[in-house]
């Protein structure tokens, strides 16, 4: 057992996917933080196509590592090439990705002609205005199918090919449902453990269960639905089921089922494979004759969730930790006023027993609140992840690896556990917030809101289906950069400057951040709103789709621009231990020394702290400051050690006695000093 942080394979998404009556424009909405350190960070478009008759579609294997998409057509014009680093670089290099040229697991037969979409990880967003979003589940029946092609699996699908081809052949939620549900039930449906398979790591406890299952949220121009699948019993087939969100309301995927209690009759709100009862009467998951009604989460989820390696003693709490603290704040975010308790852990032993399928927000969400969704470290609340004595004297929000395996901590009953894991993530490769605006033509109304790596320090970008009808391409900025190589080209690689520099001193740098992030956006929203009334004006003609291109270009031009000069403004505010100012005359001043704050001295205690008067055990002892350490070169015992972490959920409640912040719910309030 041991203390678990985030292994990137594992904990993948939080989706949300909210009604048009539940948004402030009138626009269906859904997002997708794709939270992944490996991931293929790029953007393509894929334009329509003609096929002549008696062709056939091939279906690739579904790789969301970097780079994603590897076979002898990757040098067409359409694919988003990586900079700086060759193709037999990456062969040998990236993790997940297999050393030759992927071969299609299988064929099915083509259409005469398709619509074009927004492509990534999974496919984003087509030019009819459907739209997806994505986050990876738990299931039962997770290790029951294998991709054709790897020793004896049978399975054609992975989530990211159905996502595809629902975009190239629909325009409408109940039509991608339909087609990927049946596509899946025909062919075989694979989770996303694609590598493991590859890679021969495969284990129950860890990759298996965990995300064998998908969820995604779809959305068109006037519904949003909510997609779950897994494989069935056989390995040949698929299980899955669909529930549509109300419009009025807010449903948020946190890497687990969310779809209880069904009722087929209401063909209105529910959709679902023909099997979805049989398979679970046969694997004994369900029993018609019982007193329980049949509730799809409980049913197909894993038996101990979506949880972390070295967890398996905590489930339940792990469970509530990964997903329904997620799921938590979300809905006390956007209806506060029906007091949900963040520390419940009940949730798990039945799907309506506290956090329901929806809810209805307190007011309609502007696109600047579901940004901030995407930005949420549980600030002004007791879990807030830059509080505790793991982030540091100044609040860093990222989360490691706590214990490596070697740790002679791991078989500790008290570090049995896992971080809190918030919507915001430091190692996001990046989230989209797509917008179906039914009022508008389709190449205007489809609009894609791309944030690449952290959205807590990132700019949202405006990305439209409709600005690459000419060119077939979407600006630069959002088309290159390799995971293996820094490229100032790229968008992803400036705003991961940023937030690898602001995570050191989050606390002073926080503040900065919102002020760039809220003058960049409010600056595209104006923008994009102007340009849109002129590109209706054009009308859907080649001077229309041009106009719309260079404002494409534009706002990259802009956000690059911007970025880039932020990072360097942070940089000259913040560095060398000291917050730097320009004083009135022009000279050099300091605002703040970014001293150590009391109460983390005060935890580390003056020995800990490494005060040069107790710097003495290797003249007294006769032994390294290592060795009289015990474990690690900072002064801290192993017992030390252990009581430390121990006392980290402590921290919020002990820490110079501190208390929540009194400016809102989600307001941030700086460690004190």
């Amino acid at each position: 057992m041991g203390v678990s942080s985030y292994d990137p394979g594992v904990e993948r998404c939080t989706a949300l996917a909210i009604g048009k009556d539940a948004t402030a424009s009138g626009a269906v909405m859904i997002s997708h933080g794709n939270d992944c350190p490996t991931c293929d960070f790029r953007v393509a478009y894929v334009p329509s196509m003609s096929h002549p008759p008696n062709t056939f579609l091939p279906i690739w294997p579904d790789f969301d590592d970097y780079p994603r998409f590897i076979t002898s057509s990757s040098l067409d014009p359409t694919f988003s090439k990586p900079t700086s680093v060759s193709f037999a670089e990456i062969y040998s290099t990236t993790i997940g990705t297999p050393s030759t040229q992927l071969k299609p697991l299988g064929y099915i037969p083509q259409i005469p002609s398709t619509f074009s979409y927004i492509d990534g990880a999974y496919g984003i967003q087509n030019s009819q205005q459907l739209s997806f979003g994505e986050s990876t589940c738990d299931a039962a029946l997770g290790m029951r199918s294998k991709p054709r092609g790897f020793e004896d699996g049978k399975a054609l699908f992975g989530i990211a090919a159905l996502s595809r081809i629902a975009l190239q052949r629909c325009d409408n939620a109940r039509c991608a449902v339909e087609l990927m549900g049946g596509l899946a039930e025909e062919e075989g449906f694979y989770g996303g453990n694609i590598n493991s398979w590859i890679n021969g790591d495969m284990e129950p406890d860890k990759m298996g269960f965990a995300e064998g299952g998908e969820a995604l949220t779809i959305a068109d121009k006037h519904e949003v639905w909510i997609f779950e699948i897994c494989p069935d019993d056989t390995g040949e087939g698929a299980v899955w089921v669909a529930q549509r969100v109300p419009d009025s309301e807010v449903c948020v995927v946190t890497n687990t089922f969310q779809i209880g209690k069904i009722d087929l009759k209401d063909e209105d709100f529910f959709m679902a494979s023909q099997n979805v009862y049989d398979v679970a009467i046969r694997e004994k998951l369900w029993d018609p004759e019982g007193d329980v009604a049949f509730d799809f989460a409980q049913i197909y989820r894993a038996p101990m969730g979506h949880q972390l390696p070295n967890t398996s003693k905590t489930s339940k709490r792990v469970g509530a930790t990964m997903r329904d603290r997620r799921r938590w704040v979300v809905y006390n975010t956007v209806a506060p006023s029906l007091k949900f308790d963040g520390f419940r852990e009940d949730t798990w032993d039945d799907s309506d027993t506290y956090l329901p399928f929806s809810v209805k927000p307190d007011h309609k969400l502007t696109q600047e609140e579901v940004f901030r969704i995407h930005r949420d470290f549980y600030q002004g609340t007791p879990f807030d992840i830059t509080k505790s004595a793991v982030g540091g004297p100044f609040g860093d929000p990222y989360r490691g690896t706590a214990l490596p395996d070697e740790s002679p901590f791991n078989d500790s009953e008290e570090w049995n556990g896992t971080f809190e894991r918030s919507v915001a993530q430091l190692w996001t490769s990046y989230t989209t917030i797509t917008e179906s605006r039914a009022w508008l033509p389709d190449w205007v109304g489809a609009r894609v809101w791309y944030g690449p790596h952290s959205a807590v320090t990132n700019a949202f970008v405006p990305i439209y289906p409709g600005a690459a009808k000419s060119s077939n391409r979407f600006p630069k900025a959002f088309e290159v950069g390799s995971l293996l190589s820094f490229d100032e080209e790229s968008y992803w690689w400036n705003v991961c400057l940023v937030s690898n520099y602001a995570a050191r001193f989050f606390s002073f740098t926080l503040e900065m951040i919102q002020d760039a992030q809220q003058k960049v956006e409010g600056h595209l929203l104006r923008m994009t709103s102007e340009a849109e009334q002129r590109a209706l004006e054009l009308g859907e003609t080649e001077e229309g789709f041009k106009f719309l291109e260079n404002m494409q270009q534009d706002v990259a031009d802009y956000a690059m621009s911007e970025w880039k000069a932020f990072f360097k403004r942070m940089v000259s505010s913040f560095h060398d231990g000291i917050l730097f100012k320009r004083g009135d005359d022009g000279s050099c001043a300091i605002e703040k020394k970014m001293a150590y704050p009391a109460w983390w001295l005060n935890f580390l205690g003056p020995k800990n702290a490494g005060l040069s008067k107790y710097n003495t055990a290797e003249k007294e002892m006769g032994v390294s400051m290592e060795e009289a350490a015990g474990n690690g070169a900072h002064g801290f015992s192993a017992d030390m050690f252990i009581f430390s972490v121990a006392a980290v959920s402590m921290i919020v409640g002990l820490v110079a006695g501190r208390k929540l912040p009194s400016g809102g719910r989600n307001s941030y309030k700086a460690i004190p000093l």
